[in-house]
Protein backbone atom coordinates (compact mmCIF):
# COMPACT_ATOMS: atom_id res chain seq x y z
CA UNK A 1 0.00 0.00 0.00
CA UNK A 2 2.76 2.48 0.87
CA UNK A 3 4.83 1.54 -2.17
CA UNK A 4 1.60 2.24 -4.22
CA UNK A 5 1.12 5.85 -3.13
CA UNK A 6 5.24 6.51 -3.32
CA UNK A 7 4.26 5.37 -7.06
CA UNK A 8 1.14 7.98 -7.47
CA UNK A 9 3.35 10.67 -5.83
CA UNK A 10 6.17 10.10 -8.14
CA UNK A 11 4.05 10.44 -11.21
CA UNK A 12 2.08 13.51 -9.82
CA UNK A 13 5.55 15.22 -8.99
CA UNK A 14 6.96 14.20 -12.22
CA UNK A 15 3.89 15.48 -14.39
CA UNK A 16 4.61 18.82 -12.22
CA UNK A 17 8.30 18.93 -13.45
CA UNK A 18 7.15 18.55 -16.71
CA UNK A 19 4.90 20.88 -16.76
CA UNK A 20 7.53 23.52 -14.98
CA UNK A 21 10.03 22.79 -17.66
CA UNK A 22 7.76 23.25 -20.32
CA UNK A 23 6.50 26.37 -19.20
CA UNK A 24 10.43 27.70 -18.16
CA UNK A 25 11.18 27.01 -21.83
CA UNK A 26 7.83 28.93 -22.93
CA UNK A 27 8.95 31.62 -21.01
CA UNK A 28 12.40 31.64 -22.21
CA UNK A 29 11.50 31.21 -26.07
CA UNK A 30 9.10 33.99 -25.96
CA UNK A 31 11.94 36.46 -24.03
CA UNK A 32 14.05 35.44 -26.51
CA UNK A 33 11.79 36.13 -29.64
CA UNK A 34 10.79 39.50 -27.45
CA UNK A 35 14.48 40.53 -27.26
CA UNK A 36 14.44 39.69 -30.88
CA UNK A 37 12.03 41.56 -32.47
CA UNK A 38 12.72 44.73 -30.48
CA UNK A 39 16.38 44.63 -32.02
CA UNK A 40 14.70 44.93 -35.35
CA UNK A 41 12.18 47.71 -34.04
CA UNK A 42 15.21 49.28 -33.21
CA UNK A 43 16.75 48.93 -36.02
CA UNK A 44 13.64 49.97 -38.68
CA UNK A 45 13.49 53.11 -36.21
CA UNK A 46 16.83 54.14 -37.33
CA UNK A 47 16.37 53.33 -40.89
CA UNK A 48 13.32 55.65 -41.42
CA UNK A 49 13.60 58.27 -38.59
CA UNK A 50 15.79 60.79 -41.82
CA UNK A 51 12.62 59.57 -43.84
CA UNK A 52 9.81 60.30 -41.14
CA UNK A 53 11.42 63.44 -39.82
CA UNK A 54 11.42 65.06 -43.66
CA UNK A 55 7.79 63.60 -44.20
CA UNK A 56 6.91 65.26 -41.24
CA UNK A 57 9.10 69.09 -42.43
CA UNK A 58 8.15 68.72 -46.26
CA UNK A 59 5.46 66.15 -46.90
CA UNK A 60 7.63 64.07 -49.41
CA UNK A 61 6.37 60.60 -48.85
CA UNK A 62 8.87 57.23 -48.99
CA UNK A 63 8.09 54.44 -50.75
CA UNK A 64 9.41 52.51 -47.40
CA UNK A 65 6.22 53.75 -45.46
CA UNK A 66 3.89 51.67 -48.00
CA UNK A 67 3.17 47.77 -47.35
CA UNK A 68 5.27 47.75 -43.72
CA UNK A 69 5.45 44.78 -41.64
CA UNK A 70 3.68 44.87 -38.12
CA UNK A 71 7.06 45.28 -37.20
CA UNK A 72 7.95 48.25 -39.50
CA UNK A 73 4.67 49.62 -38.62
CA UNK A 74 5.27 49.76 -34.42
CA UNK A 75 8.52 51.02 -35.39
CA UNK A 76 6.85 53.98 -37.12
CA UNK A 77 4.35 54.04 -34.37
CA UNK A 78 6.85 54.81 -31.88
CA UNK A 79 9.00 57.40 -34.24
CA UNK A 80 5.82 59.25 -34.68
CA UNK A 81 4.85 59.47 -31.05
CA UNK A 82 8.24 60.66 -30.62
CA UNK A 83 8.18 63.40 -32.76
CA UNK A 84 4.47 64.08 -31.56
CA UNK A 85 6.47 64.99 -27.88
CA UNK A 86 9.40 67.27 -29.40
CA UNK A 87 7.47 69.40 -32.40
CA UNK A 88 5.31 72.02 -32.64
CA UNK A 89 4.57 73.63 -35.75
CA UNK A 90 0.85 73.36 -37.01
CA UNK A 91 2.46 72.32 -40.60
CA UNK A 92 3.84 69.38 -39.10
CA UNK A 93 1.68 68.47 -36.72
CA UNK A 94 -0.59 68.53 -39.49
CA UNK A 95 1.04 66.15 -41.86
CA UNK A 96 1.52 63.70 -38.48
CA UNK A 97 -1.92 63.79 -37.53
CA UNK A 98 -2.49 62.78 -41.82
CA UNK A 99 0.49 60.01 -41.91
CA UNK A 100 -1.13 58.05 -38.26
CA UNK A 101 -4.62 58.66 -40.07
CA UNK A 102 -3.21 57.16 -43.81
CA UNK A 103 -0.88 54.34 -42.39
CA UNK A 104 -0.95 53.81 -38.68
CA UNK A 105 -4.83 52.98 -38.16
CA UNK A 106 -5.17 49.52 -38.58
CA UNK A 107 -2.17 48.86 -36.42
CA UNK A 108 -3.43 51.22 -33.96
CA UNK A 109 -6.98 49.65 -34.41
CA UNK A 110 -5.59 46.60 -33.44
CA UNK A 111 -4.28 46.99 -30.68
CA UNK A 112 -7.12 49.06 -29.42
CA UNK A 113 -9.27 45.95 -29.65
CA UNK A 114 -6.36 43.92 -27.98
CA UNK A 115 -7.77 41.62 -24.61
CA UNK A 116 -4.27 43.08 -22.72
CA UNK A 117 -4.88 46.02 -20.53
CA UNK A 118 -1.47 47.47 -21.00
CA UNK A 119 -1.94 47.32 -25.01
CA UNK A 120 -5.30 48.87 -25.27
CA UNK A 121 -3.45 51.55 -22.96
CA UNK A 122 -0.58 52.00 -25.20
CA UNK A 123 -3.09 52.68 -28.38
CA UNK A 124 -5.08 55.48 -26.34
CA UNK A 125 -1.99 57.48 -26.08
CA UNK A 126 -1.29 57.28 -29.79
CA UNK A 127 -4.79 58.21 -30.44
CA UNK A 128 -3.97 60.98 -28.05
CA UNK A 129 -0.60 62.00 -29.70
CA UNK A 130 -1.72 62.09 -33.30
CA UNK A 131 -4.97 63.55 -32.75
CA UNK A 132 -6.87 60.45 -34.89
CA UNK A 133 -10.63 61.62 -35.05
CA UNK A 134 -11.07 58.63 -37.59
CA UNK A 135 -11.08 56.80 -34.59
CA UNK A 136 -13.68 58.39 -32.66
CA UNK A 137 -16.73 55.17 -33.51
CA UNK A 138 -14.02 52.28 -31.91
CA UNK A 139 -13.67 54.68 -29.05
CA UNK A 140 -17.14 54.87 -28.84
CA UNK A 141 -17.01 50.85 -28.75
CA UNK A 142 -14.76 50.95 -26.08
CA UNK A 143 -16.36 52.97 -23.72
CA UNK A 144 -19.30 50.82 -23.96
CA UNK A 145 -17.40 48.04 -23.05
CA UNK A 146 -18.50 46.50 -19.55
CA UNK A 147 -14.76 45.78 -18.67
CA UNK A 148 -13.07 49.42 -18.83
CA UNK A 149 -10.94 49.92 -16.35
CA UNK A 150 -10.36 53.17 -14.64
CA UNK A 151 -7.63 54.37 -16.66
CA UNK A 152 -8.99 53.43 -19.69
CA UNK A 153 -11.70 55.83 -19.03
CA UNK A 154 -9.48 58.64 -18.05
CA UNK A 155 -7.59 58.02 -20.85
CA UNK A 156 -10.69 58.26 -23.26
CA UNK A 157 -12.12 61.71 -21.10
CA UNK A 158 -8.25 63.24 -21.71
CA UNK A 159 -9.32 62.72 -25.54
CA UNK A 160 -12.87 64.01 -25.57
CA UNK A 161 -11.10 66.99 -24.18
CA UNK A 162 -8.78 67.15 -27.24
CA UNK A 163 -11.39 66.59 -29.61
CA UNK A 164 -13.62 69.46 -27.47
CA UNK A 165 -16.74 66.53 -27.76
CA UNK A 166 -19.94 67.74 -27.08
CA UNK A 167 -20.63 64.86 -24.48
CA UNK A 168 -17.90 65.99 -22.84
CA UNK A 169 -19.91 67.71 -19.78
CA UNK A 170 -22.49 64.57 -19.25
CA UNK A 171 -19.19 61.99 -19.51
CA UNK A 172 -17.24 64.14 -16.74
CA UNK A 173 -20.14 63.82 -14.35
CA UNK A 174 -21.53 60.30 -15.18
CA UNK A 175 -18.44 58.61 -15.12
CA UNK A 176 -18.69 55.02 -14.76
CA UNK A 177 -15.69 54.90 -12.08
CA UNK A 178 -15.18 57.26 -9.10
CA UNK A 179 -12.97 59.71 -9.71
CA UNK A 180 -10.67 61.58 -7.28
CA UNK A 181 -10.05 65.21 -7.17
CA UNK A 182 -6.47 65.05 -8.45
CA UNK A 183 -8.11 63.11 -11.12
CA UNK A 184 -10.39 65.87 -12.30
CA UNK A 185 -7.50 68.66 -11.79
CA UNK A 186 -5.59 66.57 -14.15
CA UNK A 187 -8.49 66.55 -17.18
CA UNK A 188 -8.89 69.95 -16.66
CA UNK A 189 -5.50 70.88 -17.21
CA UNK A 190 -5.68 70.48 -20.60
CA UNK A 191 -8.65 72.16 -21.07
CA UNK A 192 -8.92 75.75 -23.54
CA UNK A 193 -10.59 78.57 -22.42
CA UNK A 194 -14.01 78.04 -23.42
CA UNK A 195 -13.94 74.55 -22.08
CA UNK A 196 -14.27 75.53 -18.71
CA UNK A 197 -17.58 77.86 -19.44
CA UNK A 198 -20.30 74.77 -19.63
CA UNK A 199 -18.86 73.62 -16.02
CA UNK A 200 -18.75 77.21 -14.38
CA UNK A 201 -22.49 77.15 -15.82
CA UNK A 202 -24.25 73.75 -14.36
CA UNK A 203 -21.35 74.85 -11.26
CA UNK A 204 -24.27 74.22 -8.83
CA UNK A 205 -25.41 70.58 -10.10
CA UNK A 206 -21.39 69.37 -10.23
CA UNK A 207 -19.92 66.68 -7.54
CA UNK A 208 -17.82 68.76 -5.00
CA UNK A 209 -14.45 66.90 -6.26
CA UNK A 210 -15.26 68.46 -9.39
CA UNK A 211 -16.07 71.87 -7.70
CA UNK A 212 -12.95 71.89 -6.12
CA UNK A 213 -10.23 70.55 -8.93
CA UNK A 214 -12.17 72.99 -11.37
CA UNK A 215 -11.90 76.12 -8.68
CA UNK A 216 -8.18 75.44 -8.07
CA UNK A 217 -7.60 74.44 -12.05
CA UNK A 218 -8.74 77.87 -13.37
CA UNK A 219 -6.34 79.56 -10.67
CA UNK A 220 -3.54 77.19 -12.07
CA UNK A 221 -4.18 78.19 -15.94
CA UNK A 222 -4.72 81.80 -14.55
CA UNK A 223 -7.76 82.40 -16.82
CA UNK A 224 -8.55 85.51 -15.98
CA UNK A 225 -12.11 85.64 -17.88
CA UNK A 226 -13.41 83.89 -14.81
CA UNK A 227 -12.74 85.70 -11.68
CA UNK A 228 -16.25 87.17 -11.93
CA UNK A 229 -17.09 83.70 -11.55
CA UNK A 230 -14.27 83.33 -8.54
CA UNK A 231 -15.64 86.59 -6.59
CA UNK A 232 -19.30 84.83 -6.93
CA UNK A 233 -17.54 82.09 -4.96
CA UNK A 234 -16.06 84.37 -2.38
CA UNK A 235 -19.92 85.16 -1.25
CA UNK A 236 -20.84 81.35 -0.98
CA UNK A 237 -22.10 79.63 2.13
CA UNK A 238 -19.52 77.24 1.89
CA UNK A 239 -16.08 77.67 3.58
CA UNK A 240 -14.50 75.11 1.52
CA UNK A 241 -15.71 76.86 -1.73
CA UNK A 242 -14.54 80.38 -0.37
CA UNK A 243 -10.79 79.09 0.76
CA UNK A 244 -10.84 77.82 -3.25
CA UNK A 245 -11.80 80.78 -4.42
CA UNK A 246 -9.77 83.16 -2.55
CA UNK A 247 -6.86 80.45 -3.22
CA UNK A 248 -7.26 80.99 -6.84
CA UNK A 249 -7.23 84.61 -6.80
CA UNK A 250 -4.46 84.59 -4.98
CA UNK A 251 -2.42 82.44 -7.49
CA UNK A 252 -3.28 84.93 -9.94
CA UNK A 253 -2.25 87.72 -7.88
CA UNK A 254 -5.52 89.58 -8.52
CA UNK A 255 -6.17 93.01 -6.92
CA UNK A 256 -9.39 92.53 -4.53
CA UNK A 257 -11.16 95.39 -3.60
CA UNK A 258 -9.90 96.33 0.34
CA UNK A 259 -13.92 96.14 1.93
CA UNK A 260 -13.70 93.08 0.46
CA UNK A 261 -11.05 91.58 1.40
CA UNK A 262 -11.52 92.43 4.92
CA UNK A 263 -14.16 90.22 5.16
CA UNK A 264 -11.96 87.51 4.51
CA UNK A 265 -9.42 88.74 6.73
CA UNK A 266 -12.24 88.21 9.85
CA UNK A 267 -13.80 85.42 8.61
CA UNK A 268 -14.38 82.60 11.44
CA UNK A 269 -12.44 80.03 9.53
CA UNK A 270 -8.81 80.11 10.16
CA UNK A 271 -8.00 78.63 6.71
CA UNK A 272 -9.62 81.61 5.23
CA UNK A 273 -8.02 84.07 7.65
CA UNK A 274 -4.85 82.79 6.60
CA UNK A 275 -5.74 82.89 2.75
CA UNK A 276 -6.96 86.60 2.72
CA UNK A 277 -3.66 87.57 4.35
CA UNK A 278 -1.78 85.97 1.07
CA UNK A 279 -3.75 88.29 -0.61
CA UNK A 280 -2.46 90.67 1.30
CA UNK A 281 1.13 90.30 0.43
CA UNK A 282 0.70 91.75 -3.19
CA UNK A 283 -1.49 94.34 -2.44
CA UNK A 284 0.80 96.39 0.37
CA UNK A 285 -2.26 98.62 1.40
CA UNK A 286 -1.89 100.87 4.28
CA UNK A 287 -5.55 100.41 4.68
CA UNK A 288 -4.67 96.15 5.37
CA UNK A 289 -2.19 97.59 8.55
CA UNK A 290 -4.63 97.38 11.37
CA UNK A 291 -6.54 94.17 10.14
CA UNK A 292 -2.75 92.85 9.81
CA UNK A 293 -1.87 93.93 13.31
CA UNK A 294 -5.37 92.62 15.07
CA UNK A 295 -4.22 88.75 13.41
CA UNK A 296 -1.01 89.26 15.22
CA UNK A 297 -3.08 87.90 18.50
CA UNK A 298 -4.93 85.53 15.97
CA UNK A 299 -5.52 81.87 17.60
CA UNK A 300 -3.86 80.06 14.79
CA UNK A 301 -0.09 79.96 14.75
CA UNK A 302 0.00 80.18 11.22
CA UNK A 303 -1.97 83.06 10.64
CA UNK A 304 -0.22 84.86 13.13
CA UNK A 305 3.24 83.58 11.20
CA UNK A 306 1.39 85.09 8.17
CA UNK A 307 0.31 88.51 9.46
CA UNK A 308 3.93 88.91 10.62
CA UNK A 309 5.53 87.84 7.37
CA UNK A 310 2.80 90.69 5.47
CA UNK A 311 4.17 93.25 7.61
CA UNK A 312 7.56 92.87 7.27
CA UNK A 313 6.93 93.43 3.51
CA UNK A 314 4.25 96.61 3.86
CA UNK A 315 5.90 100.17 4.66
CA UNK A 316 7.22 100.71 7.94
CA UNK A 317 6.54 97.35 8.81
CA UNK A 318 9.37 96.99 10.72
CA UNK A 319 8.60 99.47 13.29
CA UNK A 320 5.01 98.09 13.34
CA UNK A 321 6.77 94.71 14.45
CA UNK A 322 8.92 96.14 16.70
CA UNK A 323 6.01 98.24 18.56
CA UNK A 324 4.20 95.04 18.63
CA UNK A 325 6.99 92.87 20.02
CA UNK A 326 7.83 95.54 23.07
CA UNK A 327 4.40 96.69 23.52
CA UNK A 328 1.68 94.11 22.79
CA UNK A 329 -0.75 92.75 25.41
CA UNK A 330 -0.34 89.30 23.87
CA UNK A 331 2.30 86.95 24.41
CA UNK A 332 1.73 85.11 21.53
CA UNK A 333 1.88 88.37 19.40
CA UNK A 334 5.08 89.26 20.98
CA UNK A 335 6.88 86.44 20.11
CA UNK A 336 5.53 86.23 16.33
CA UNK A 337 6.64 89.99 16.10
CA UNK A 338 10.41 88.61 17.61
CA UNK A 339 10.41 85.75 15.53
CA UNK A 340 9.86 87.25 12.18
CA UNK A 341 12.14 90.63 13.01
CA UNK A 342 14.70 88.04 14.31
CA UNK A 343 14.15 86.51 10.33
CA UNK A 344 14.43 89.60 8.38
CA UNK A 345 17.45 91.01 10.03
CA UNK A 346 19.39 87.23 9.25
CA UNK A 347 17.85 87.75 5.39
Amino acid sequence: MFSEEIFYFSIVLFGLLVVLTGLCLYLMIKKMMDNKNRAKIEKYKEEYQLALFQFLHEGVEDERFLNSSPLQTRALVELLASFSKVLSSPDILERLQEFAEDHLQPFILSQLRHRRWSIRMNALYWIQDFKMRSMREPLRELREAASISKSEEIQLLKIDVLFDDRDLLSRLTDTLHELTEFEYSLLFQSFGGDQFQPLIHAFDELPEVMKYALIDSIGVKNRMEHIPFLQRLLTEDSTELRVRALKAVVGMEYYLDIPELSVHLRAESWQERLMAIKACEYIRSPELTPYLQELMSDPSFYVRSQAAQSLLRVEKGKGILGDIAVHAEDEYARDMATQWLERGAVS
